[in-house]
C-alpha cells in the first residue's frame, strides 16, 4: 500500500506537493476505510481529489503513472528522453531537477524510494527499507558528471551477489532506473523482487475518462473459465437497476474490407501481425449481447445499443472485482464520467464494505455531491488549486481548519476551502 507520494517540478507542479494515505484520528467508519499494514500502522484505502479544470488533478495521477513506468520499463536507448516536462511558467524551473518520492509498504515492511532527474538523465535514486526502527539502504545510485556514467552502491540488506550487482549496474544507464535494470536482469531473489512486483502488478496505470473499459471486460470474460467474473458483473448490473439479467460474449469473424485493410496497415502493431492478419483475410472480434426484461419476455440487445453509462459502469465493476480480489492501487481520472452520482456513491460504498485486503483507489472527480455525504471521511478528500503563477497546490480537507459542524459541501460552494473558478460576464463581444 502507498503511504505517501511526493512530486516536485513536474508539468503544472512546481513546489513539492504530497498526498498522504495516513489517516487522522477521525473514527468515522475507520474499520471500513483503514487497512492495517503492520502492527499499529493503518493506511486509508481511498483518496478523492477535487479541483477546477486545469488545476492539476490529472497531473497528480500522471506523476504516479510516470513513477511506475520508470521503475519497470527500461529505455530502448540510453539517449532516450525521460519523457516529461518540468514546470514551464517561470524562468528557472526548466533548468532545475525534478523529484519524486514514494513511501509504501510491502509484506509488512516500509520502503522509501526517491528519484531525482531531468529530461535527460537520473541524478540520484535510492531505496530504503525499514526492517526495524532504523532504515537500511538497499541501493543508491549517483550520477558522475566527470565520466558521464552512473555509480550504483548496493547495501548489505539487498541480498544481491556481486555478479548480479555488476549485471544490474551494467544495465543502469543514465536514463534508466536501477529498479528497471533489475527487472531486466537474471538476479537471484531478493527484496528487490518484492518491490519490482509491487510496481509491476500492484500499481496500475491511470484509467482515464476516455476508457470505456469495454475491451478489458471482453478480455476478462473470454478467459473467465469458471464464470465468477460474469456472475460478479451481473450481480452489480442487477443491483444498479440497469434492467440487465444476462450477457453473453459472441466471437464473430468477418472478411477484411479495403477500408479495414487500410486501418490495419496504419495500426500500431508489428509488421508480422499485420501480414498474418491480412494473409488470413478475416478478422475476429468479440461482441457483448445484453439480455433485458421487456414487456412480454426477455430481449437481447447488441452492445452498441447500450448507453455509455452502461459500458462505463460495467468497466468500473470489473475494476471493483480486481481491487476486491487482488492487492492493487488503481488511479481513476474523472471517475464520474458517464455515470449518475448515485452509481458513483454506490461504487465507493461497495468497495469500502467489501474490501478486506490492501487495495487502494485514488480518484479525481468534479462531482462535489460526495462532499455532502456523511460516509466520506475528511482525510480522504484533497483539493487541487492554482497559485498566482499557475502552479498546482494540493490541500487536504482535514487540514483546512473546517469546523466539524460545518458542512464541507456548503463550505466549498462558498469558496471557504479553495478558490472557485472566476467566471466572467455571460455577455460576449460580438465583433
Amino acid at each position: 500500500m502507498i503511504q505517501e507520494f511526493q512530486v516536485q517540478n513536474f508539468y503544472s507542479i512546481r513546489e513539492r506537493q504530497s498526498i498522504s494515505f495516513v489517516p487522522t484520528n477521525d473514527d468515522n467508519m475507520r474499520g471500513q476505510y483503514v487497512h492495517e499494514v503492520a502492527d499499529g500502522v493503518g493506511l486509508l484505502k481511498v483518496g478523492i481529489v477535487y479541483g477546477s479544470n486545469a488545476s492539476g488533478k490529472t497531473t497528480l495521477l500522471q506523476a504516479l503513472s510516470f513513477f511506475r513506468s520508470v521503475m519497470i520499463d527500461k529505455p530502448e536507448s540510453k539517449i532516450d528522453s525521460m519523457g516529461y516536462l518540468p514546470f514551464l511558467l517561470d524562468k528557472h524551473s526548466e533548468g532545475e531537477h525534478s523529484h519524486m518520492q514514494m513511501t509504501f509498504w510491502v509484506k509488512g515492511e516500509k520502503y522509501i524510494l526517491h528519484l531525482e532527474f531531468d529530461s535527460k538523465r537520473i541524478y540520484e535514486e535510492s531505496l530504503l527499507v525499514y526492517t526495524s526502527a532504523r532504515p537500511a539502504s538497499l541501493y543508491k545510485r549517483v550520477y558522475q558528471p566527470e565520466s558521464d556514467h552512473t555509480e550504483v552502491t548496493f547495501g548489505n540488506n539487498a541480498g544481491i551477489k556481486k555478479a548480479d550487482q555488476r549485471a544490474i549496474t551494467g544495465n543502469t544507464t543514465n536514463n534508466c532506473t536501477v529498479m528497471a535494470a533489475f527487472g531486466q536482469s537474471n538476479a537471484r531473489a531478493s527484496k528487490l523482487n518484492d518491490v519490482f512486483e509491487f510496481f509491476y502488478s500492484g500499481l496500475h496505470t491511470v484509467l482515464s475518462p476516455r476508457n470505456s473499459l469495454s475491451f478489458d471486460v471482453k478480455s476478462e470474460l473470454r478467459n473467465d473459465k469458471d464464470g465468477k467474473k460474469k456472475r460478479f458483473l451481473l450481480q452489480l448490473l442487477k443491483a444498479s437497476d440497469f434492467n440487465i439479467v444476462d450477457m453473453t460474449l459472441n466471437e464473430l469473424e468477418e472478411s477484411i474490407t479495403p477500408e479495414m485493410e487500410k486501418a490495419i496497415n496504419s495500426a500500431p502493431i508489428s509488421e508480422e501481425a499485420k501480414i498474418e492478419m491480412l494473409k488470413r483475410g478475416t478478422i475476429k472480434h468479440d461482441d457483448i449481447m445484453f439480455r433485458h426484461i421487456g414487456e412480454d419476455g426477455e430481449y437481447e440487445l447488441h452492445e452498441q445499443l447500450e448507453s455509455a453509462g452502461t459500458h462505463r459502469f460495467l468497466g468500473m465493476s470489473m475494476v471493483l472485482y480486481y481491487v476486491l480480489h487482488t492487492n492493487s492501487f488503481i488511479p481513476i481520472d474523472e471517475v464520474e464520467t458517464s455515470i449518475h452520482y448515485e452509481l458513483l456513491s454506490y461504487f465507493i460504498k461497495l468497495f469500502l464494505a467489501n474490501s478486506e485486503g490492501s487495495s487502494q483507489i485514488l480518484m479525481t472527480t468534479h462531482d462535489i455531491n460526495l462532499l455532502n455525504e456523511d460516509f466520506i471521511r475528511r482525510d480522504v478528500v484533497w483539493f487541487t488549486d492554482k497559485s498566482q503563477v499557475g502552479a498546482t497546490q494540493l490541500k487536504r480537507l482535514s487540514s483546512l481548519g473546517l469546523h466539524k459542524t460545518m458542512n464541507p459541501y456548503n463550505a466549498y460552494k462558498q469558496g471557504k476551502l479553495v478558490d472557485l473558478p472566476f467566471l466572467g460576464s455571460v455577455y460576449l463581444e460580438t465583433e
